[in-house]
């Protein structure tokens, strides 16, 4: 039996392949885009079709290690900063403008293993959103995201406030530049 008969008797199997080169091809452009979100050795574990929900691997290296030999409290903020606006911004499209006004971290526990984080956003609350910004020009949300270790214990707890407001028509995306 050839290998292409194989696959073509196991849709899973291609259903697998693909999965893994969508989320290569997402873990090449964050590497082109957010240089510094790879180089701490963040990858994409899953991206939903709509980049509604996200699930983040942060390793535990020497590049995140703190002076006392576990994860470094900045490098567990920076991991999770982006995923809301980036997931916010992609969904929303270019007549949206996405900013952080605010973000708190409370550290539960100290860690020296690699740490997950998931988020997800409804196709509800986007149009919520929508709904919103076409009504008062602007709104603000309040998301929160659990950093967890492999065995789910909580290791901080991340508060993010995101303005979000509705552009004028004129306002291009080059001005943004």
């Amino acid at each position: 039996m050839n290998t292409l008969s194989f696959y073509a008797s196991e849709p899973s199997a291609i259903k697998r392949i693909l999965e893994k080169w969508k989320l290569f091809r997402f873990n090449r452009m964050i590497r082109k885009n957010w240089p510094v979100y790879h180089r701490l050795g963040s990858r994409f574990e899953f991206v939903s079709e709509n980049l509604l929900k996200l699930k983040v691997r942060f390793p535990f290296n020497n590049k995140t290690k703190g002076y006392n030999g576990l994860h470094f409290g900045g490098a567990i903020y920076a991991f999770v900063d982006p995923l809301y606006v980036y997931s916010l911004s992609e969904n929303l499209g270019p007549e949206y403008l996405v900013l952080d006004t605010k973000a708190e971290i409370d550290f539960l526990k100290a860690s020296n293993q690699d740490l997950i984080a998931e988020t997800e956003i409804s196709s509800e609350e986007i149009e919520s959103i929508k709904e919103e910004c076409k009504s008062k020009k602007k709104t603000t949300r309040i998301y929160s995201i659990e950093v967890l270790d492999p065995d789910g214990q909580k290791i901080a707890i991340v508060k993010k406030t995101i303005y979000i407001r509705k552009l004028n028509p004129s306002f291009s995306i080059i001005s943004r530049l």
